[in-house]
């Protein structure tokens, strides 16, 4: 897995304020309800003013399912994964790993299980910014599979290679949900991206086991 280095000063007190005013949010839903707290309210929980929580959010809604990264995709990942040289699966999954490497937050995940088991209903951004990042997923091990055919002298079949990529990409979510559960259950014992590529290894060997 690629290493990263750790943010500056700045950026450290920029997530900290991020991460303050989406806690805020999530216990003061919890308590009374989503609807019912006010953006006045969760500044003054997190110690800010209400412009500074538009520095960072246009609304309640996007807080609360605002992530540490990027949503989408960016140039450099799509970059690597365009080069990478083992299978599409592994490297798609190991690229779900490092991009997790920034969401390793225990209590706001807890915080957002909760608040979703109640009110599933807000967290609809969050599917369409899933929905987004599947469907560039799909193109991107679309585009890596088409290379390959080219690369070994053949014309690729359209229909079966967006077939491929479209297993391939919920395979990748699959797993990567797995390694989400138990990192979640495990409270630390291993990093979220270790536990995704766990899951990948766990799959491999069910997959011979069935051969």
């Amino acid at each position: 897995m690629t290493d990263t280095a750790a943010p500056g000063l700045r950026e450290q007190k920029r997530l900290a304020t991020k991460r303050a005013l989406q806690i805020a949010l999530l216990r003061l839903a919890l308590e009374r309800g989503f609807d019912d707290v006010t953006v006045e309210e969760v500044t003054q929980s997190a110690q800010v003013s209400v412009r500074t929580f538009f520095n960072y959010f246009a609304s309640k809604e996007e807080a609360l399912a605002a992530q540490h990264g990027p949503a989408e995709l960016t140039a450099e990942e799509v970059a690597r994964y365009a080069d990478g040289a083992g299978d599409p699966l592994t490297d798609l999954v190991v690229l779900m790993a490092e991009r997790a490497s920034g969401e390793e937050d225990f209590e706001l995940h807890h915080l957002r299980r909760e608040l979703m088991q109640r009110e599933s209903r807000l967290f609809s951004d969050k599917a369409t910014q899933m929905q987004r990042i599947r469907e560039q997923m799909i193109a991107l091990v679309a585009e890596r599979l088409r290379a390959d055919e080219l690369h070994a002298g053949r014309m690729p079949d359209e229909s079966a290679l967006q077939d491929r990529a479209v297993f391939t990409v919920l395979l990748c979510m699959t797993v990567a949900r797995h390694g989400w559960g138990s990192w979640a259950s495990g409270e630390g014992a291993a990093t979220l991206g270790e536990c995704m590529l766990g899951a990948l290894d766990e799959f491999r060997e069910i997959a011979a086991a069935t051969r």
